[in-house]
């Protein structure tokens, strides 16, 4: 069953309105028919509907029942340095696959990609963009946000956070030796860009209480290692195998 997000203002009596890109997705796209079920995710609700009306722009839904949606395990919000536009797109995409909450990309003195105020909000939208589709795509309860860059010396850590530094030198610890310590499930990733970390920014993040780990013996590119570090937290302590 194909899953899409709307809002309360698409709520008419007993109906709820489909129109805009999520139209046209599930017309010209998916080519659901009438008499189809989805699942609309409106706030904190899941809605079970049945196709009754297609419209020039826009389906006529009917709800068929609906129930709250159950809050996740984790709470993980990424710092990922930036990079170029096919690498983070893809990064969105697979981290909200594997359950991330929020995305903020990093800009650290390694970064090549250079924004300024009128690409940056281009980038925005369309990282948003990815991230609704993909959530849709994984049955995510809630879009995560993506939101504005941000200097890796601003990211600050909360006493009831776990913050993890993915650092190819560290031989501190692993990461399933934290998480056996650790009772938290508000968590903070940070993963360098292409360049990854200068030993200043890691003594930085080091003092606001960031624990540098190693993701293994092999060196990681910067689209696999938020992959690898989520994937390992979600079977760890997440909703893998529950």
């Amino acid at each position: 069953m194909h899953r899409i997000f709307r809002t309360s203002e698409d709520i008419i009596n007993n109906n709820i309105i489909v129109d805009g890109e999520d139209f046209h997705h599930l017309k010209n796209v998916l080519r659901i028919k009438k008499n189809e079920k989805l699942e609309i995710v409106i706030n904190e609700n899941l809605y079970i509907v049945e196709v009754s009306n297609l419209e020039k722009n826009r389906i006529i839904t009917n709800i068929l029942n609906y129930n709250e949606i159950e809050g996740e395990i984790l709470n993980i919000h990424l710092y990922q340095g930036l990079t170029k536009s096919d690498k983070f797109d893809f990064i969105i995409q697979k981290s909200v696959e594997l359950g991330v909450k929020s995305i903020t990309p990093l800009i650290t003195n390694r970064v090549i990609v250079k924004l300024n105020n009128k690409n940056t909000e281009k980038k925005l939208v369309r990282f948003n963009k990815i991230s609704k589709q993909a959530a849709s795509q994984s049955h995510r309860n809630y879009i995560p946000k993506v939101f504005e860059p941000i200097n890796l010396l601003d990211i600050s850590l909360e006493k009831d956070e776990l913050g993890l530094l993915a650092y190819e030198s560290s031989d501190n610890y692993t990461l399933k030796d934290i998480l056996v310590n650790s009772k938290t499930k508000n968590i903070k990733i940070i993963i360098g860009p292409e360049g990854g970390f200068d030993k200043d920014e890691i003594s930085s993040l080091e003092e606001k209480g960031f624990n540098t780990i190693s993701l293994g013996k092999r060196i990681l590119r910067t689209e696999t290692a938020p992959i690898t570090m989520l994937s390992i937290l979600q079977y760890e302590i997440g909703d893998i195998n529950r």
